[in-house]
Formats: structure tokens, sequence, C-alpha cells
């Protein structure tokens, strides 16, 4: 098996980013597989976690009234899962639900939200990382509202 420190420096997220910022970052993550149909996180609870995604695939759910639970987005390996632990309330905004088996480096969010204060070098390049990813998810969360509210066909 590929050491932590290679595995995150060959994650599209993580790619070409400093090596002493992979020696740190390796000291806050661990491997973790889940099977189908469980959960990452559930819409509503505390974001305490932050998910490089290896293998697999991830329906991003939300409940609607009288519409139930919904798939905004699928994301599989390469992607990232997770941000709300970047800003309060620490929240997750949606559920994540394991369509195919995954396996994902998983990050302590408290320690990593921690360390990029202490570190703000390092904050700030994994800021600009993840700032791309929100607006991505955004655009196609958006896009997914308009086909949920939008006229019947």
């Amino acid at each position: 098996m590929k050491s932590i420190k290679l595995q995150l420096s060959e994650h599209p997220f993580l790619r070409d980013i400093r090596e002493d910022y992979i020696d740190t970052l390796s000291e806050l993550v661990m491997n973790v597989s889940y099977k189908a149909q469980s959960y990452l996180f559930l819409e509503g609870q505390k974001a305490d976690q932050f998910f490089l995604i290896q293998k697999g695939l991830i329906a991003l759910e939300s409940y609607f009234p009288d519409r139930g639970f919904l798939t905004l987005q699928t994301v599989g390996a390469g992607h990232v899962v997770g941000w709300s632990w970047i800003c309060p309330p620490f929240l997750w905004h949606f559920s994540a639900r394991v369509v195919e088996p995954v396996d994902a480096l998983v990050f302590d969010a408290v320690r990593l939200n921690q360390t990029m204060e202490a570190n703000p070098s390092l904050g700030y390049a994994i800021t600009k990382r993840i700032i791309p990813l929100i607006l991505d998810r955004l655009q196609a969360t958006r896009l997914q509202f308009l086909d949920i509210y939008g006229p019947p066909s």
C-alpha cells in the first residue's frame, strides 16, 4: 500500500502542493473505507471531517419537503467531499450517501482547521483549493434546483 504522504501528494486536490504541507497534512489524516448505502455524514450534524475520495461513488443529498431526499450531485474518485467544517456553524449542509464502496483519506477537520490557523500560508493554500470546488458544487446544485423546481414537462 502507498504511504499516506504519497496518497496525499497524488490526490488531485493536493497535487503540486508544497512537500512540507504534505508532511504536516499527513499527521491529520487516515485511510477509511465505507460500505455501499452507508453515510459519510448526515445533513444537520456536526461537520468535523474532510474527505479526499480515492475510489467509489457518493451521492450528495438533501431533504426537500413533499419530495423527500433528492440527489443533488454524485462524486467519485479524485473529488473532495465535506467542507462545512471551514466556517461556523460547522454543520453539514447535505448528506453524503455511499453509492459504491468508498476508500477515502479522511481528515480530522477540527485539527485541520487549527493547523490552518496556526500556519496561515498552509491555510491559504488549502482555502485556494477549496473555493473553486465550492463554486462548482454551487453551480451543480443550482442546475439541479432548476430541474427540481422548474416547470413540469
